[in-house]
């Protein structure tokens, strides 16, 4: 530790060697500068150890919350699989449904066929009423007879397969206006649902993209802060001293 000249500068003793006084107060003074500068360095110090364990509590703070989002993410990508397995489930439900529509068509037409068939009996049976009215004279009143039951008859089976038709169609329509119905809301629901799987996904990439940034920011405060503490480090190993009781 330097001192000034005027502190440096021991005048001669009346008997040999230095005045006394002289030599205390510049023992006093050194002691007194070392005292100071110690003091200095070991608040300089503590201030340095306070930064440091702000930032280590920052760095585990971001630790945590990055562990809490990598959770997250694996949560948002479980769900998307639920999705994607209800996805799948839901094709195959329509598939089923689809198959189940077409045996119906394939039994609605088999029933039309019906209907044309009795149809075309109607029409041979009046075809052959028709050439009836050439059977000789004696025989018209029961042929009348015969004609009229056998009218009556058909017009009845006419009412009845018309009836049938139309309730058979009617349930068909019905059943594949369902169909449609439940295929609609089933392509919203999974809509919906990759919709918000994908937006949350979205919201967790810029997350993690936000807390890399800040894991950069405190790399280079902690780098700046190591090179600080290592530039306020004394160059020169400093006098022992006696500890403070």
């Amino acid at each position: 530790m330097q001192m000034n000249p005027s502190e440096s500068t021991f005048r001669t003793a009346v008997v040999g060697g230095f005045n006394r006084q002289d030599v205390l107060n510049y023992i006093e003074a050194s002691a007194r500068q070392s005292k100071e500068h110690l003091t200095e360095l070991r608040k300089e110090v503590d201030a340095a150890r306070k930064e440091g364990e702000s930032a280590k509590k920052e760095n585990q703070a971001l630790q945590k919350r990055n562990a809490a989002l990598e959770k997250e993410v694996e949560e948002l990508r479980k769900l998307l699989d639920d999705a994607a397995a209800g996805r799948d489930t839901a094709q195959a439900d329509l598939a089923q449904l689809q198959s189940e529509s077409g045996e119906m068509r394939e039994e609605l037409s088999i029933l039309r066929e019906k209907c044309a068939q009795w149809e075309q009996g109607a029409q041979a049976y009046a075809d052959l009423k028709d050439r009836t009215a050439t059977i000789e004279l004696e025989a018209r009143r029961r042929a009348q007879a015969i004609e009229e039951q056998a009218a009556r008859r058909a017009k009845d089976v006419e009412e009845q397969a018309a009836q049938r038709a139309k309730l058979v169609q009617s349930g068909t329509e019905q059943l594949l206006s369902q169909v449609k119905a439940g295929y609609s809301r089933l392509r919203e629901d999974v809509g919906a649902t990759l919709s918000h799987a994908s937006s949350e996904l979205g919201r967790v990439d810029k997350a993690l993209s936000q807390v890399l940034t800040e894991f950069s920011e405190h790399d280079a405060t902690l780098e700046r802060l190591l090179a600080s503490c290592g530039e306020g480090s004394p160059k020169k190993e400093a006098p022992s001293l006696p500890t403070e009781g």
